[in-house]
């Protein structure tokens, strides 16, 4: 694949998830997941402190900028936004794919603005599984191209994600992923920075998330399914280059993959730091996803649409975030986000139906009668 190509797919993305709707239609939604209200909280709203630690560091608030974008001059403008609220308001932030700036040097600085702009933030880089593997076309990155990239911002620690339906689903795409296991086990124990496995937007199971363990990966970013369609997005691309077979196979997997909240509970398995990205919009929905068991939650396409107008709205959706999420804090009993791991949550609809087909009965069950557990433990 050419410099050029990767460079256009960039702005692509980013263009069409601006402009179209690349939604997932799932019916298994954060509504299912309800929070026990607390009468009498005794948690003062002003008091609430909202801080996390992941990988060791300590982040003022327990958000993710979820890996977005880079690889095309004319979208630098989006990481320097993102970059610059992550500095002020302590948060986590990824760039997307940099698979752009490692074939072609001249697009980095759409990258390395983020560490510019953000010199205290803890920022994931990011490159993608199947590039670690040969590719019909191209052959596998190499442990310094791997390096490059972390380099590139500085990063405290890498993200690799796993594709394997967008790229079936890319006019493009790679297409192989028999060895993706091995090279990435071999990657965790040769690189300096810790490794976070990372969907896309299909979600990661029980089985996946302890076979990800084995590789060694420090943390699990569950890229569940209910956000921003990666499928629905490239399927709109090959609609404008006419690739209809392509196309067809983006559109009937728009909806394929594992909702963000049952995904949240399956990964939990493997006993990682777990980041919940997928279909979040609301505080309430960041403060379900904590209850479940998340220790990061992570918003995509919220922050790329408010960076793609200014770093003001920026601030406006994180304001607007900390504000919804810290009154379900309070109406659960929770003064810290540690303590909203521990409050009373119940799992209905086909969220419940799956996870109980899948054999978290208990788990549920224990989850709906935390407190009441404490009380007569």
């Amino acid at each position: 694949m050419t410099d050029e190509v990767v460079k256009q797919r960039k702005i692509e993305h980013v263009k069409l998830a601006l402009e179209q709707d690349v939604s997932a239609p799932q019916q298994a939604s954060w509504s299912d997941i309800r929070l026990v209200h607390q009468a009498l909280p005794e948690v003062d709203l002003d008091d609430i402190d909202i801080s996390t630690s992941f990988l060791g560091h300590r982040l003022r608030y327990p958000l993710f900028i979820s890996s977005l974008t880079g690889g095309h001059p004319d979208i630098t403008h989006i990481n320097r936004n993102l970059a610059r609220a992550a500095e002020e308001y302590g948060l986590a932030l990824g760039v997307g794919s940099q698979r752009a700036a490692i074939v072609n040097p001249d697009v980095a600085g759409s990258f390395a603005v983020t560490r510019e702009m953000a010199p205290s933030a803890f920022l994931l880089a990011n490159v993608g599984a199947p590039q670690l593997i040969p590719q019909e076309r191209h052959a596998p990155f190499t442990l310094e191209q791997v390096e490059r990239a972390v380099q590139m911002i500085g990063a405290n620690a890498l993200a690799v994600h796993l594709n394997s339906l967008q790229e079936a689903a890319q006019p493009e795409g790679d297409r192989r992923a028999l060895g993706e296991q091995k090279a990435l086990a071999a990657l965790v124990s040769q690189l300096h920075v810790p490794v976070v496995a990372k969907e896309t937007g299909a979600g990661i199971c029980r089985e996946q998330a302890l076979l990800l363990r084995s590789c060694g990966v420090a943390a699990i970013d569950v890229g569940g399914a209910g956000g921003s369609s990666m499928s629905a997005l490239e399927a709109a691309r090959s609609q404008l280059r006419g690739d209809q077979q392509t196309q067809a196979i983006g559109q009937l997997y728009r909806d394929w993959g594992i909702p963000t909240p049952i995904a949240v509970v399956e990964a939990h398995v493997a006993d990682l730091p777990l980041i919940a990205t997928g279909g979040v919009r609301t505080g309430l929905d960041v403060a379900r996803a904590l209850a479940l068991g998340a220790t990061l939650v992570g918003l995509g396409f919220p922050f790329l649409k408010a960076a793609s107008e200014s770093y003001e709205k920026v601030c406006e959706l994180l304001e607007r975030i900390t504000r919804e999420l810290k009154v379900a804090m309070q109406l659960s009993g929770a003064a810290t986000s540690a303590q909203m791991r521990s409050v009373d949550v119940v799992v209905l609809g086909e969220t419940r139906e799956w996870l109980m087909l899948r054999g978290f009965e208990e788990d549920l069950k224990a989850m709906a009668r935390r407190r009441w557990q404490r009380m007569h433990g």
